[in-house]
């Protein structure tokens, strides 16, 4: 979109394109405000990534959709990922998109300000210097300095324009910048959405950092909020190993027990080299065993039981082991229901 001023006489001045897309970046600064509403008014946004987590938990025994759960497991960080992108754009095709006008709106008129008193600020230093067009383009610009993307260079078909009286000029600029304004925001409450979720992905991703290191038995994932934290890896609940496609060795049959209960048993830990170590003393497995901090604890959750029970077939079938023998089904979590999962999740 071009700024377009008249001169004296009648004779058309091109200072040069207020060119859209640099508006466009401009307004690119409603991103955080929208990251702000969302983390002030989704409850999914309004905590640290465990309360994330917790929610795509309950969206995801809501759809039952298994393929959802198997990127989760296998790929968290995609998923995360992926879920917050999905809200981004529900939130500003649904009950954002009139914040999002109101942002709009509230950002152009910024901009408006910003612009117009640049043009009189520099008007009055103008007149007080007795300064050229040349002159007040250059206070223009300063005026300007980083509030707003306006290179000189996009003004300098001002510059060679007979025009005398530099009131004239504040006068003519404010007229054309109104008309303008008023096209621009014709055009950018239409603009594609599309172009600011990279942005506001961003910004809820760092407000939703954390460590993204997988427990190597059971796929929990740690919960400290530090990307690269010191000291071990930790979550308050783990998961039935079966989860992760462990099983007993020698046998086809899935693991469900829990890591917590197996850190307190007899068991033993056999890696692939065929080396055996009692499970209580899992850290002399080194590697990603090492960095793991696992207590002895008998308190569970019931989600992971009932996603076990109801995807039964479905984690047979990837995994290609079998819910038997060792790895059979108890009939107590048979009975456990989604609406008892739910309920145990919204609560906490």
């Amino acid at each position: 979109c071009s700024f377009v001023v008249w001169a004296e006489g009648g004779n058309m001045i091109t200072p040069g394109s207020f060119s859209f897309s640099r508006l466009l970046w401009q307004l690119k600064k409603i991103a955080p405000q929208i990251a702000g509403d969302m983390r002030a008014t989704c409850p999914a946004f309004n905590g640290n990534r465990s309360n994330l987590e917790k929610h795509i938990l309950i969206s995801l025994a809501q759809e039952e959709n298994f393929s959802n759960y198997w990127q989760y497991l296998h790929n968290s960080q995609s998923f995360f990922k992926n879920y917050i992108e999905n809200q981004i754009n529900s939130y500003c095709s649904n009950k954002g998109s009139e914040k999002m006008k109101n942002f709009f709106k509230m950002s152009l008129n910024d901009i408006k300000n910003t612009i117009l008193s640049a043009i009189h600020e520099s008007t009055e230093i103008a007149k007080d210097k007795r300064s050229t067009v040349s002159g007040w383009l250059d206070l223009f610009c300063d005026q300007l300095g980083s509030n707003l993307i306006f290179p000189r260079r996009d003004l300098i078909g001002i510059e060679h324009q007979e025009i005398k009286d530099i009131e004239f000029l504040k006068e003519a600029m404010c007229k054309a910048l109104d008309s303008e304004m008023k096209r621009v925001e014709e055009n950018c409450l239409y603009m594609p959405v599309e172009e600011m979720v990279p942005e506001i992905q961003k910004m809820l991703s760092e407000h939703l950092s954390g460590c993204w290191k997988q427990c190597p038995c059971c796929k929990a994932i740690c919960t400290n909020t530090i990307p690269n934290h010191d000291g071990d890896h930790s979550v308050p609940f783990h998961r039935p190993q079966a989860v992760s496609g462990m099983i007993w060795h020698k046998t086809n049959n899935l693991v469900l027990d829990y890591c917590t209960s197996l850190v307190a048993s007899d068991c033993v830990l056999v890696l692939g080299d065929d080396r055996k170590i009692p499970f209580k003393n899992y850290r002399q497995a080194g590697g990603e065993y090492a960095s793991w901090s696992i207590t002895p604890d008998t308190s569970t959750q019931p989600y992971w039981k009932w996603f076990v029970c109801h995807f039964r077939s479905k984690l047979e079938e990837k995994y290609q082991k079998r819910f038997i023998g060792k790895g059979k089904i108890p009939d107590a979590w048979e009975k456990i229901t989604k609406q008892d999962v739910l309920d145990d999740l919204k609560k906490n």
